[in-house]
């Protein structure tokens, strides 16, 4: 298995997943179609998972996200929360700007979809 990262572009994240555990997603998520950008991560992430990591950290840093793109994230959020969800070693981070209440907001809700906490950093300019 090997470390996954993929460039931002405009629409979509810039992706740098490494094989030690250590996941961020960060840019904006307005991918066109969304399965076609998303699914070689859902795959990586179930080879992660096969591979049991004792520690399995994602931060998160968007600045924009499409419904769509939530969906994945939660699609995400869900298959290392199912992994992980009594070994108590994953750690989800979501950095929002102190000015983007609704960024914060979109955190709050997944956090509450999945039942399990959050840390938010809000970033000052």
């Amino acid at each position: 298995m090997k470390n996954l990262v993929i460039a931002s572009t405009k629409k979509t994240p810039e992706i740098i997943f490494k094989t030690n555990g250590d996941l961020m997603i960060s840019g904006s998520s307005l991918p066109a179609n969304i399965d076609v950008f998303y699914q070689p991560i859902l795959t990586w992430i179930e080879e992660l998972i096969a591979s049991s990591p004792k520690k399995i950290t994602i931060a998160f840093d968007l600045e924009h996200i499409n419904t769509s793109s939530t969906r994945m994230l939660l699609q995400i959020l869900r298959m290392l929360n199912g992994k992980k969800k009594d070994k108590g070693n994953l750690t989800i981070i979501w950095n929002y700007d102190f000015e983007d209440k609704d960024m914060l907001e979109q955190g709050e809700t997944l956090q509450q979809v999945i039942n399990r906490p959050f840390e938010f950093v809000k970033k000052e300019n």
